[in-house]
């Protein structure tokens, strides 16, 4: 390359840096300029709730209705009027008991004949065993009906039998060979 071309390529080359100097230096500005304004305010004058649009997924705690935190403090203990109280619940879970061991074991006979599904007595006590596991939670499920007070055991009593039978007919129904 000869001289005067070299000249030339420099000098274009000095002139697009003075162009991109200018420019630098006229967005330099503009960002300082921006900076000085003051931005504009937001304001919220009115928000509304909508609570009925709300999904709860999970509610914890207990609900005291006219009850200040100073007078929880003197509660010892909160009851419902009406409820049963741990004798009567002694006395249902007895019951149940006492027709577990009495009278499901010739209803789990009938059963066996009519599908034709004889048990081994070590798997036939399992199941009695298993029946007596679930009382206590099938006597809580009942207790929380809304019956009158004086009708609260026979709708336990009466429901967790028509249960056990049902159940344990479901189960041969369903493990028949």
């Amino acid at each position: 390359m000869d001289y005067q071309m070299m000249a030339f390529y420099i000098h274009q080359l000095q002139q697009h840096i003075h162009q991109l100097n200018e420019q630098i230096n006229s967005l330099e500005n503009r960002i300082h300029q921006l900076e000085q304004q003051t931005s504009p305010k937001t304001t919220i004058e009115k928000l509304e709730y909508h609570f009925d649009q709300l999904k709860i997924e999970r509610l914890d705690g207990t609900l005291h209705i006219g009850v200040t935190p100073e007078d929880l403090n003197n509660i010892d203990e909160f009851s419902v009027p009406g409820a049963s109280s741990p004798q009567v619940q002694s006395s249902i879970h007895q019951i149940l008991d006492q027709h577990i061991e009495q009278e499901i074991p010739p209803y789990m006979e009938q059963l066996e004949q009519h599908y034709n599904y004889p048990l081994e007595p070590a798997y036939r006590k399992t199941l009695l065993d298993d029946l007596k596991n679930q009382l206590s939670s099938r006597i809580a499920y009942y207790q929380n009906a809304n019956v009158p007070p004086d009708q609260l055991q026979e709708h336990i009593l009466s429901n967790v039998k028509n249960e056990l039978q049902l159940g344990l007919k479901k189960w041969f129904e369903n493990n028949k060979k």
